[in-house]
């Protein structure tokens, strides 16, 4: 099934920046571009101005008025007369070469660079990721790397993305989400670089290849050693091993998809497993069965009796965050409970009708 489309969004990094800045940074990128026939047009105007001006005899010429004619002669209209000088002879004739080359070139590279803009292609995308400051580094285009992009956007976080293909099938939901994307492998320094890795907050190496992951988080962690580096690992042991040994948060693909793989054998609502004063409890939702034992008791005595938290219920009228004790239950009414598993079954077959069936009695 084809991704939901995500609404382009401005990242907050660059709206909330001073916009003069955005654009000192623009014509600084612009100057870098074409930094070598900036230098070649005025190595012509400065030095040919400055012979001109020394050595030409025909008439007395100013310094400005000099430059202002070699200027002149790189679009063929010559303000002065051809020199006796041989040694001033070559110049009338490859200023108006040499500029018109630097000119040229000049032109090409600036279509070029806005034919990118409309096209997507890396040079523009590369420009507009080096204007990213403070941001998130998501290393992989794929489904997982994809959830991850429209989660962070969605929550206006500012995004760089990096994938390998040029023709990953979500690459264009990532272009309208406004997030540009950097090609090539994200294990190479220079690719991480291009993406800002030194600049960034967080990494987030979300590639289906355990040893690309790991590899591209030890480079992103030489280059940003205060940048929060979290792994996607299918190997469950390796998870915990990079976790503890380099400090980086290490997401076990095994471990987070079991809840799911369960849920789905066993028809419960069971959601990520949650770690809470060294306890690992489960987050669901449950809806009061008509037929069940729940009908008719309250909030506070289900979670004395049972010893589960309703964090949640939405009953016909309204819905409640944290409930009042007193809240008493009805049928067709939804709770988002957080307890141990063992206890969760007990309210479950409790709920159903079956509390002969429960496997564990509550306390």
């Amino acid at each position: 099934m084809k991704p939901a489309r995500t609404r382009r969004l401005t990242p907050p990094h660059l709206r909330g920046m001073n916009r003069v800045l955005i654009h000192a940074r623009f014509l600084r990128h612009l100057f870098r571009e074409f930094r070598w026939p900036i230098v070649v047009l005025l190595a012509l105007v400065l030095g040919g101005g400055s012979l001109l001006h020394r050595f030409y005899h025909h008439q007395e010429v100013s310094l400005a008025k000099a430059c202002f004619s070699v200027f002149q002669m790189i679009f063929f209209q010559g303000g002065l007369e051809y020199p006796d000088e041989w040694y001033l002879q070559p110049l009338f004739y490859l200023v108006p070469v040499v500029g018109l080359g630097a000119l040229a070139d000049s032109v090409v590279r600036l279509a070029y660079l806005m034919f990118t803009q409309k096209q997507r292609l890396p040079e523009w995308q590369r420009m507009v990721a080096s204007l990213y400051r403070n941001h998130v580094v998501v290393v992989g285009v794929g489904k997982v790397g994809y959830g991850v992009i429209q989660g962070l956007v969605e929550r206006r976080e500012a995004v760089v993305a990096i994938d390998q293909s040029s023709d990953a099938p979500l690459l264009d939901l990532v272009f309208e989400m406004g997030v540009p994307v950097i090609r090539g492998n994200g294990r190479h320094d220079k690719v991480l670089i291009e993406a800002g890795v030194p600049r960034a907050r967080a990494v987030i190496l979300a590639c289906s290849d355990d040893l690309t992951n790991l590899d591209a988080g030890l480079a992103a962690r030489d280059l940003n050693p205060s940048a929060r580096i979290v792994l996607r690992l299918f190997d469950e042991s390796l998870a915990r091993k990079i976790s503890g040994a380099f400090t980086m948060p290490a997401i076990s693909v095994a471990e987070v998809s079991a809840p799911a793989f369960i849920a789905a054998a066993t028809g419960r609502k069971i959601y990520q497993p949650l770690q809470l004063a060294g306890q690992r409890v489960h987050l669901t939702d449950m809806t009061v069965d008509p037929a069940g034992t729940l009908v008719g008791l309250t909030v506070g005595g289900i979670q004395s009796d049972y010893q589960v938290n309703i964090v949640m219920h939405q009953g016909p009228d309204d819905v409640s965050v944290n409930p009042a004790h007193g809240v008493r239950l009805c049928a067709g009414d939804t709770m988002l409970l957080i307890a141990p598993m063992d206890r969760l079954i007990v309210l479950e077959a409790r709920n159903h009708g079956d509390a002969g069936t429960a496997p564990l009695a509550p306390d």
